[in-house]
């Protein structure tokens, strides 16, 4: 079985219309209290009940509500009654299919995943001998004591691995997870509407390759197996976001900051302020992507002797990407807040050093933010544009320094001066 066929097929599942439920009988409303219709239709919400099954598990109900009547009127306590109720495996045996039995299982327990391969059998295209071990193995948990959560997942992944193929068990796990795919797709998506980014009409294509991706990232991490330890987890989630679409980049970096904060994301939050095109968002998203893939690549070489990848150089391809004035309006939003803490920073030594008497803080604060700003744009684009206009440009600013600064800048060297010297004289 081919990747490709495993991908139409899950297209097949999810697009799968629902199938209507059948309704209960007339025949079993008319004749049965209002209880055990209650239950049946209940029992008829998990295995579509043809009428004759319907009548037939009715009047298992009939018996046992009469059986419970009569232990009531004995004086059994009523707390006891809810056991003479429950439906189970070996209350449905008699009168369901070992395909019903198995959907009914599937429906009450979605985490037993025999009953998840078996249900979906005819998408999975098991073979009998498939179908049939895998019957044996959750037969075989009847009569083991109750385990954990974990413990329980272990022994379907171990024992589904050893029975599927693996393009069979992706696909599994790729339904399992389907649900919360789907969840987290919805989720996404609004936030892309939300954002502009799409039109609900008209992008469709882009919302089946955000599902795509959960259920790719979902079932590739299989957190319901809890299977890793955390800094693995971690790395690993880190690694299924590389399969993030574009357009769910796009919209992590210009929404809730979870995005990995490198230079091209930064470019990107600021598109309005430098009125960016389709073609250079585009361009920095892919950017975006390759460099995050290569410093991955190089965090797993870690422990091997082969050589780190050179990630390519970021401000090299943002200036191919940008023209000069979006570079120069990039720098500025980008060093905005830089510029007011360090200010905030100079204020705050001036006053230990006692120079900020007879000052005006809010004024002092302006020049000096005002400074700091055209210093860091002036740096940043000397990185950039390897110019002596731009060295230049740089050295200017920083000669033109308020004075206060350059006073605090004196006091600092004095300071690390003298550190220095007590230390070589303590040696």
């Amino acid at each position: 079985m081919k990747i490709k066929l495993i991908k139409v097929l899950l297209t097949g599942i999810l697009c799968h219309p629902i199938l209507g439920v059948a309704q209960i009988s007339s025949k079993v409303t008319k004749n049965y209290s209002a209880y055990i219709v209650y239950k049946l239709d209940e029992l008829n919400s998990k295995v579509n009940l043809s009428e004759d099954k319907q009548i037939k598990i009715a009047r298992k109900l009939f018996t046992v509500d009469s059986l419970a009547n009569v232990n009531l009127a004995k004086g059994e306590p009523p707390a006891q009654l809810k056991s003479y109720y429950i439906i189970e495996a070996n209350f449905l045996k008699t009168v369901l299919s070992p395909e019903e039995l198995e959907h009914y299982g599937y429906a009450t327990n979605r985490d037993n995943r025999y009953f998840a391969a078996l249900n979906f059998a005819s998408e999975l295209k098991l073979e009998s001998t498939q179908i049939n071990e895998i019957r044996k193995q959750n037969d075989s948990l009847a009569g083991v004591p109750k385990m954990s959560s974990k413990e329980t997942i272990e022994i379907y992944t171990k024992k589904l691995q050893n029975i599927l193929t693996k393009e069979q068990y992706v696909l599994l796990l790729k339904i399992i997870y389907q649900e919360q795919s789907e969840e987290d797709a919805k989720k996404d998506w609004e936030r892309i509407i939300k954002l502009q980014l799409a039109t609900d009409k008209n992008d469709r294509k882009e919302y089946i390759k955000i599902l795509n991706y959960h259920l790719a990232k979902n079932s590739f991490l299989d957190k319901k197996a809890d299977r890793y330890e955390k800094t693995k987890r971690d790395f690993l989630a880190k690694k299924a976001t590389l399969g993030e679409p574009p357009i769910l980049i796009y919209a992590n970096i210009l929404s809730d900051g979870t995005y990995i904060n490198n230079k091209y994301s930064s470019v990107i939050k600021y598109e309005k302020e430098l009125e960016l095109n389709k073609s250079q968002i585009d361009t920095l998203l892919l950017k975006y992507k390759q460099l995050e893939k290569i410093k991955l690549e190089n965090k797993e070489k870690e422990s091997s002797a082969e050589a780190p990848k050179i990630a390519p150089l970021e401000y090299e391809n943002i200036a191919q990407i940008l023209n000069s004035e979006q570079v120069k309006k990039w720098l500025i939003n980008k060093n905005k807040n830089e510029a007011k803490k360090e200010a905030v920073r100079n204020w705050v030594q001036l006053e230990k050093e006692g120079l900020t008497k007879d000052l005006d803080r809010d004024k002092s604060l302006t020049e000096f933010s005002a400074y700091q700003l055209k210093y860091l744009v002036t740096k940043e684009r000397a990185m950039i544009y390897h110019t002596q206009e731009n060295i230049f440009m740089k050295r200017d600013v920083e000669q033109k320094k308020p004075e206060l600064l350059k006073q605090l800048d004196a006091i600092t060297r004095s300071k690390s001066k003298n550190t220095a010297t007590k230390n070589a004289l303590t040696w």
